[in-house]
C-alpha cells in the first residue's frame, strides 16, 4: 500500500467512527487481531470489543461531539491524526453520571496500516482534562 492509501484508510476510519459515529461500521478498519496503545485505558478489553466499548461509551457520554480533524500526515505505514473536539456530557462516563457541562478537547492517534486495516493504534489524549472541564473530577 502508498502512504496515501494508508492515509486514506485512517482518514475513512475517523469521519465514520468519531465524526460519523458508526460504531459497527468502523471495527471493519481494524484486523482483527490489531494491537491498541494507550497507558490511560489499561483496563480496556484487548481488540475489537475494546475498541467498540471506547467508541459506544465516548459517544453516549458526549453525543454531541463535533470531532475535527486538524491534521492528517503519513509516512509508510504509519499514519498521524492531530484532533480536536468539543461536546456536553449528556451521558454516563464510565461510574461517573453526566453533567451536561461542556468539555474541549485535542489529541493525536497514531494509526499502522497494513495491506488496508489499522493493526496498530498509538492514542495520546488529555484524559484528565476531559474529566475535568464537565466536572467529573475536580479541577487540580
Amino acid at each position: 500500500m502508498s502512504t496515501q492509501d494508508s492515509m486514506s484508510v485512517v482518514r475513512q476510519f475517523i469521519e465514520r467512527a468519531w465524526i460519523g459515529k458508526e460504531v459497527d461500521a468502523a471495527l471493519d478498519f481494524y484486523a482483527p487481531d490489531f494491537i491498541y496503545h494507550n497507558p490511560a485505558m489499561k483496563g480496556m478489553p484487548p481488540g475489537l470489543d475494546g475498541i467498540r466499548a471506547l467508541l459506544a461509551g465516548f459517544h453516549a457520554a458526549f453525543p454531541d461531539a463535533d470531532y475535527r480533524i486538524d491534521a492528517l500526515v503519513g509516512e509508510g505505514e504509519m499514519v498521524g491524526v492531530l484532533y480536536s473536539w468539543c461536546g456536553t456530557n449528556r451521558g454516563p462516563l464510565g461510574p461517573m453520571p453526566a453533567t451536561l457541562r461542556t468539555a474541549t478537547a485535542a489529541g493525536a492517534i497514531f494509526c499502522r496500516v497494513v495491506d488496508g486495516r489499522i493493526v496498530e493504534q498509538w492514542d495520546i489524549d488529555d484524559r484528565l482534562g476531559v474529566m475535568q472541564q464537565p466536572g467529573l473530577l475536580p479541577a487540580a
